[in-house]
């Protein structure tokens, strides 16, 4: 009678550390590179992604888009998809619903969080989330003023606050900061300008929600060495050196290691990033960051294979030319408990 006895404890403790542990979640980050319907949409420079426009974008290649990047998608977190997948570069909800569409076809269902911006081109930032993981969620866009961009118009920063199954509040902000188009130096004082905005934000929502856990993603055409992040959000390279008022930048770790999401002139290095409050980084909250967890999601199908660009994200266009692949950026993700 005693072996049952001791069995039964056995699988009590087994239990009780699984639920120590937590379950694990993924974030994810993608820049969908041109996620473009075929309508003309007034008001917008969408010109050049219609059928007749330069990159001649017929319903087929539409159509490829959304199943190449729902492949990406779905193949991410141990073939299940992200739980939470910000996106940018995409221009509505339509061309968002073909790609839910595609995923729910694999049987990967999302919310979405999404609004349209006063960016020029029409390229938005959106979220996807798993809904079984969420009690409440809520969305808002906040706009970037622009007196501080040279009377330029840019996609807003995209709020995603949620109450978690565990009751944990996390808010997620996706961005995608103006870009270098003009030059590195010449347009710094734009990227500046939206981080400082940003910036405010966040100290306005932790001041209010002192527990509340903050994560931060996106494209923000600066490096984690720039002053808009390095600076301004007080990216920090460890989890030691990040006190209440910083951010964690676990991207520092990985560019050490020669890795990146976006290589340019042949060398790798970190657009695409993730910022941490702290509340992320210390024990006793109900939900905290895997140590060592953030990477980069790289396959070989992902990549160019001609010599020259061999290794190169393999994207949907090289210049005019169609390559029916993904995009320039490779995605990025991280992991959290919660508890």
């Amino acid at each position: 009678m005693k072996l049952p006895i001791v069995i039964l404890l056995s699988l009590l403790i087994c239990f009780e550390a699984e639920a120590q542990k937590g379950k694990k979640i993924c974030i994810a980050f993608y820049n969908q590179e041109n996620l473009f319907d075929t309508i003309d949409t007034p008001n917008k420079f969408d010109e050049e992604f219609l059928p007749n426009g330069t990159y001649r974008w017929t319903s087929e290649k539409y159509n490829n888009k959304v199943e190449n990047m729902g492949k990406v998608i779905a193949a991410m977190n141990e073939g299940k998809g992200p739980d939470f997948l910000g996106m940018c570069e995409v221009e509505n909800d339509i061309a968002i619903s073909g790609l839910t569409q595609t995923l729910a076809r694999k049987k990967i269902e999302y919310g979405l969080i999404w609004f349209d911006s006063q960016d020029e081109r029409g390229i938005d930032n959106a979220l996807l989330y798993k809904k079984n993981l969420v009690k409440k969620a809520s969305g808002h866009l906040y706009k970037i003023d622009t007196a501080g961009l040279g009377g330029d118009n840019t996609r807003g920063i995209l709020m995603c606050d949620f109450i978690l199954q565990n009751n944990a509040r996390i808010v997620m902000f996706v961005n995608h900061w103006p870009s270098r188009r003009e030059g590195e130096k010449e347009s710094e004082y734009k990227r500046i300008f939206v981080a400082k905005r940003l910036r405010q934000i966040c100290d306005s929502l932790q001041q209010k929600d002192p527990s509340v856990a903050i994560i931060s993603m996106g494209d923000y055409n600066d490096y984690p060495d720039n002053v808009s992040i390095k600076e301004v959000m007080q990216g920090k390279a460890s989890i030691d050196e990040t006190g209440n008022a910083d951010y964690f930048n676990p991207m520092n770790a990985l560019l050490k290691k020669g890795e990146g999401s976006y290589k340019h002139r042949g060398e790798w290095n970190f657009l695409d990033q993730f910022l941490m409050n702290r509340n992320l980084l210390k024990d006793g909250t109900k939900i905290n960051y895997v140590n060592e967890s953030a990477a980069v999601f790289k396959e070989e199908w992902m990549l160019e294979t001609e010599d020259k660009y061999k290794g190169n994200p393999k994207r949907t266009f090289g210049g005019k030319k169609y390559l029916n692949g993904y995009s320039d950026h490779l995605p990025v993700y991280l992991y959290l408990i919660l508890k």
